[in-house]
């Protein structure tokens, strides 16, 4: 850009921006891209960083000394405390984007002493995804009143497909299937939770037997909500936590570790619902808000003394999501190997349509459907798990009761005030959703810890009728571990 400016307050926070121009000689137009990042960084003052290098993967590498790296810019901020830093530079930089790759925008920020935030510690917990988008037509027009399109279902996070979190240039955690982790978590949410705080994140439950219809005389609730809210291309503005391990756990990240959070969209097709397929999501704004931790100085001796005898220990639910395919016209289906190693601590299943879980507008890729699912359970060895199999009926009887109560008794949901938001009649209306609990004491929901073991698992799948179509299920892993 141009100008930067930086705002270096007492709490060290800083708010950088960036930007890049795109023109068009045919249209003589200038589009302007911004992006925001928070960063910290302790001041010149106490003895800390005096510059600032920013690297972004949205440029293409380029030579610097005798290696190449995408550094966009080395400012810096030489300053007292509370001083507002504001940089002109009268010759712009320029440098070529990467093809293909603007949808995925990735930026770091290092301190010149390579440091991650300081003497801070960081509270992930509080990790807050802000993003400011708006639905167009494929060649950038706004749409107009007739057309009818609106996001799928709790969009802020379901927009990504893949979260991955890197310390100190080590990937710790990379979630495939991340819209459908983050689906997971606010379906099983209580409905104050859904009817409140989800709803910042563009949250509106569908209506059942109506996920996948996109005609406005036709729609769910959830989809109308949407609808109205983007039309005519107005900005949806949506904040919510992000969905990854070290952020549901209540334990600091300690100092001087760099933190790098990825994502990756998914297609317009799996995100927006339409019976015509020319619209596009496109991201004005988006900021990651992380809550900076300022700990005594005895706290800080005291950890350098044990980091020197080992490494750092964190609680973890670590969280996997696998998806495997069904091919069209089968009825019973064994998955050997489903889960190798370490055996979870619970299980959740749903079934979705392949086309659906491929991208495609006509297709909600959120609708559980049940397939007239017959026989589900898990082979450990000569064990079946649970012991009498499920064998629901979808037929007139709605004969599903055990698979229905196994989201209450099997996600800690059973003698607590804890409800969970699909009625008995709407579960096989595209709420067909199954748990299983895999602990000794049946207590994946606890505090306490459980002995870990390793097994090799199956799942044995059995449906009434031969599938109409290829099926993805979907199968959302829990494991309790110590990393």
């Amino acid at each position: 850009n141009k100008k930067g400016k930086i705002h270096i307050p007492d709490t060290s926070a800083v708010t950088f921006k960036i930007g890049w121009v795109k023109r068009s000689l045919e249209t003589k137009t200038i589009n302007i891209t911004r992006w925001h990042s928070y960063f910290g960084l302790s001041t010149g003052s106490r003895g800390g960083s005096t510059e600032i290098y920013v690297y972004t993967d949205i440029i293409e590498s380029h030579f610097l000394g005798d290696t190449i790296a995408p550094l966009l810019r080395i400012i810096p901020v030489m300053s007292t405390k509370e001083d507002q830093i504001v940089i002109n530079y009268q010759r712009p930089l320029y440098f070529p984007l990467r093809q293909n790759y603007i949808d995925c925008i990735e930026v770091e920020l290092k301190s010149s002493s390579g440091d991650g935030v300081g003497e801070s510690y960081l509270d992930l917990a509080h990790t807050l995804l802000h993003l400011q988008v708006k639905i167009t037509k494929k060649n950038g027009s706004n749409i107009a009143t007739p057309d009818v399109v609106a996001p799928v279902n709790y969009l802020l996070n379901t927009l990504f497909s893949e979260c991955s979190i890197t310390l100190n240039d080590k990937q710790v955690s990379s979630q495939a299937n991340y819209a459908y982790r983050c689906m997971f978590d606010a379906l099983l949410s209580p409905k104050a939770v859904q009817e409140s705080l989800l709803t910042a994140g563009l949250f509106f439950r569908d209506s059942p037997g109506k996920i996948d219809a996109t005609e406005i005389l036709n729609a769910g609730e959830g989809f109308k909500t949407r609808y109205n809210i983007c039309k005519d291309s107005k900005l949806m503005d949506m904040i919510g936590a992000l969905h990854f391990d070290l952020g549901n756990q209540s334990k600091y990240l300690i100092n001087s570790v760099n933190l790098r959070i990825k994502l990756e969209r998914n297609k317009d097709a799996f995100a927006l619902m339409s019976a015509s397929q020319d619209f596009k999501i496109v991201i004005q704004h988006a900021s990651l808000f992380v809550r900076k931790v300022k700990v005594a100085p005895s706290i800080l001796i005291a950890h350098e003394t044990a980091l020197s005898r080992g490494a750092i220990k964190m609680p973890l639910r670590r969280t996997e999501v696998k998806s495997f395919a069904l091919s069209s016209g089968m009825q019973s289906i064994t998955i050997p190997n489903a889960f190798i190693g370490h055996v979870p601590a619970r299980l959740i299943m749903g079934m979705v349509s392949s086309t659906a879980h491929n991208g495609d507008f006509s297709n909600n890729p959120f609708n559980f459907k049940h397939y007239d699912l017959s026989y589900l359970c898990l082979l450990d060895g000569n064990r079946m798990i649970p012991s009498k199999p499920y064998q629901p009926k979808f037929d007139t009887s709605n004969s599903y009761s055990r698979c229905y109560m196994s989201l209450f008794i099997d996600l800690g949901r059973y003698h607590k005030d804890q409800d969970i938001n699909i009625s008995y009649s709407e579960y096989k209306d595209g709420y067909t959703l199954l748990a299983i609990d895999l602990t000794p004491d049946l207590s994946a929901d606890g505090m306490h810890d459980s002995v870990l073991r390793n097994s090799n698992l199956a799942l044995d799948i059995r449906f009434s009728k031969a599938l109409p179509e290829t099926v993805n299920l979907i199968v959302y892993a829990e494991y309790l571990e110590m990393s």
